[in-house]
């Protein structure tokens, strides 16, 4: 079937149709299907989503994808014979097999369809009949307001619904899936039972770190788990992605295990959907987004998220905060052992210099996807961020230059805190001292608390940090951080200056800046022995 008679029947098969956004070499950007994605990995430089959830929740499907047409699956041999076959993929360099692309999708086209009676693409065809009403189709926007929620990113009306593209709809359709709210949602009716209710998305609130190569077949390579940490929990049971099968899932069941890297990757959600197409095919106009599951599915360890620790032993996944800019949680990425206390991405655990061709190993980065959201229905902001190559950091050499590299990027990243802690602490008590009543000196404690810290900390904390991060950078490309505590504390006793100046010229001011300015003058003082 040519594309101009895919495109006709209403179906929006996601093979042949071009919805996934792609940078070329030339720096342009354009939307290829996914047959032309993988015939043409090689010549991408790689994804350009703009939504950070719909771009995390496109790579593991991307991942699963790349997995099942290099083999890479599964291990038939032993661990050193997975790596050494990634090896050989990543140095031919050539993309993908175009008679494996072909076959695996002619295989999978039934699954593909974004609309379809029977087989929708990740959704769930049944709700046609188990909901007996729709949830708009601002409800499948993340961020778009819909009932009576608040506006976040735009203003929207469920009266005037405004239709979803199918190529955006898609997009929307997967960070639903895996970035979704819990809490009420349109009800859905199986066997008599009725609820309305349901858990939020896998990933909801996280932040998911990617390895980003030289071009999107290295990327797509580099982003497959070793199977060896996903071997089938249920021997009987396939190991399949929701498109490669066409049992429904039986919702009123207890959740099993995931079978495998396929299912860990693709089958994860908490939410049903489905979507209401235009006659074409080339909208969306409405969607069922409803409960999937009564039970949270069994835990597992994410493999592109870092792990940390609380103070009773539970694992839980790294929160994405818009305010926490991506280099601060570096030394999260590449030190292998932090003390018991957190686990790096288990991603990263196969991509020392011994594990990668060269080529691919001085060029690797690392994207990260977050969007700040509270466990229910807020969305706060979504953002990405990319580090500069890591080869220095993730080398691995056993040379004790290298462990004193990655553990300088954490002695860093504490340093910066730590002067921004007593940055934000010597502004507050200049405010508190300046803005002291005259007589109050027998209260003093008790007004300093009530008068809270002043407009200075937050202030000061914006212009902080994107200075500390050049500075960190700086610190890395000369791989030398023993000063980096006295490093920071100047960009900090500069900020706080900078601030207090105005109060200097007059006494009461100078008293109060001068005895909260050791503070963070002392910074410069200190040396890593």
């Amino acid at each position: 079937m040519s594309d101009a008679a895919a495109s006709l029947d209403g179906r929006y098969p996601l093979d042949r149709m071009p919805w996934v956004p792609v940078t070329t070499r030339a720096a342009t950007t354009l939307r290829v299907g996914l047959r032309e994605l993988f015939l043409r990995a090689h010549e991408f430089s790689g994804l350009a989503v703009a939504s950070p959830p719909a771009a995390s929740g496109l790579l593991r499907v991307l991942y699963a994808i790349a997995a099942r047409l290099t083999a890479l699956d599964r291990m038939e041999e032993g661990p050193e014979d997975w790596l050494d076959t990634r090896y050989a993929l990543l140095e031919a360099g050539g993309g993908f097999d175009a008679a494996r692309v072909k076959k695996y999708f002619d295989g999978c086209a039934d699954g593909l369809r974004l609309y379809d009676e029977e087989r929708p693409f990740l959704q769930d065809a049944r709700l046609a009949h188990q909901c007996v009403s729709t949830s708009g189709i601002n409800k499948l926007v993340l961020g778009r307001p819909s009932g009576s929620n608040q506006v976040f990113f735009g203003h929207f009306s469920d009266d005037v619904p405004v239709p979803l593209p199918s190529e955006e709809a898609v997009l929307h359709l997967l960070a639903q899936l895996y970035y979704g709210a819990s809490g009420q949602c349109t009800p859905r009716t199986v066997d008599g039972q009725k609820y309305g209710n349901t858990m939020a998305g896998p990933l909801r609130r996280v932040l998911s770190f990617h390895p980003l190569g030289r071009n999107l077949h290295e990327t797509l390579l580099l982003g497959i788990p070793h199977p060896a940490e996903w071997s089938p929990a249920n021997q009987g049971r396939a190991d399949l992605c929701p498109w490669e099968e066409a049992r429904p899932l039986p919702a009123l069941e207890p959740p099993k295990p995931s079978a495998g890297l396929m299912e860990m990757l693709t089958d994860r959600h908490q939410h049903a959907v489905l979507l209401q197409p235009a006659e074409d095919g080339t909208h969306a106009v409405d969607a069922i987004i409803t409960w999937a599951l009564r039970n949270n599915r069994p835990p597992l360890s994410d493999p592109y998220l870092i792990w940390d620790e609380s103070k009773d032993g539970t694992l839980y996944p790294r929160r994405a905060d818009a305010e926490r800019a991506l280099w601060r949680d570096l030394d999260g990425l590449v030190l292998q052992d932090r003390g018991g206390k957190n686990r790096r991405p288990l991603i990263f655990e196969g991509m020392t210099g011994t594990q990668l061709p060269e080529g691919v190993f001085n060029r690797l980065r690392v994207v990260a996807h977050g969007f700040d959201q509270d466990g229910q229905t807020r969305d706060r902001s979504h953002f990405t961020a990319v580090t500069p190559p890591l080869c220095a950091l993730l080398a691995s050499s056993g040379e004790t230059s290298d462990m004193e590299l990655a553990l300088g990027v954490k002695e860093g990243r504490q340093a910066a805190e730590h002067a921004a802690w007593r940055l934000d602490k010597a502004l507050r008590d200049t405010w508190r001292t300046y803005t002291l009543p005259f007589g109050d000196d027998k209260t003093a404690g008790r007004t300093k608390t009530e008068r809270g810290g002043g407009p200075w900390p937050e202030r000061a904390l914006a212009a902080y940090w994107p200075a500390a991060e050049e500075r960190f950078w700086e610190l890395l490309d000369k791989e030398d951080f023993s000063h980096a505590l006295a490093a920071f504390g100047g960009i900090a006793l500069n900020t706080f200056d900078d601030l207090t100046a105005a109060i200097a010229s007059e006494p009461r001011g100078a008293k109060a800046r001068e005895s909260a300015r050791g503070l963070v003058r002392s910074l410069l003082e200190t040396r890593r022995p």
